[in-house]
């Protein structure tokens, strides 16, 4: 957990699968108990802000890239799922599903515009599915963002972002998670 926590904050971003664009968890040596960790003590933001991929975000990764990024409206299928969500409750997937009354291409079309565009995370790691993977609680980003400190007010939030995450990704790789083309 140490490991994962101390390269977030020094890279900003981690991806969960092995991926030639950027560096997955067990590129680092970590494993998806070091994840599942840092998820309940909310010193990771999860999501799939990157090329659609599970992606882990460091808190000030999170903040600065929430703030650059223009926040796309809700689509019809993720306001519904969102909405469960919008009371600070926390839930898996299977009861977001059967609640929303989505049918399994809307509500997953609608969950991962959720995770794309950084409406909900993982707040709370939920029943094992086997060693190596677990059902989320899921709540908003908000309700993420109640659980941690406020980051600190910077001028830049773009150079900020820039100087993390150009360690492992290229300017155009940036540009296609910032959404500045």
């Amino acid at each position: 957990m140490g490991r994962l926590l101390e390269y977030l904050e020094n890279y900003g971003i981690l991806l969960c699968n092995t991926n030639p664009e950027l560096p997955a968890l067990e590129d680092i040596g970590c494993t998806w108990g070091d994840v599942t960790a840092l998820i309940g003590r909310q010193e990771l933001f999860t999501c799939k802000a990157f090329q659609k991929r599970t992606t882990y975000l460091s808190q000030e990764a999170y903040h600065l890239l929430k703030k650059i990024r223009q926040k796309k409206q809700l689509t019809p299928a993720a306001q519904k799922i969102y909405s469960i969500l919008e009371d600070g409750a926390a839930a898996e997937t299977d009861f977001l599903k059967a609640v929303s009354s989505l049918d399994a291409k809307s509500y997953r079309e609608g969950f991962d515009f959720l995770l794309q565009n950084l409406y909900v995370t993982a707040l709370h790691n939920g029943k094992p599915l086997n060693e190596n993977w677990s059902a989320f609680l899921y709540g908003t980003s908000e309700e993420w963002e109640k659980r941690i400190p406020a980051p600190a007010p910077i001028e830049n939030a773009s150079e900020r972002l820039w100087e993390i995450l150009s360690q492992t990704m290229t300017e155009r790789q940036f540009r296609s998670l910032t959404g500045r083309r």
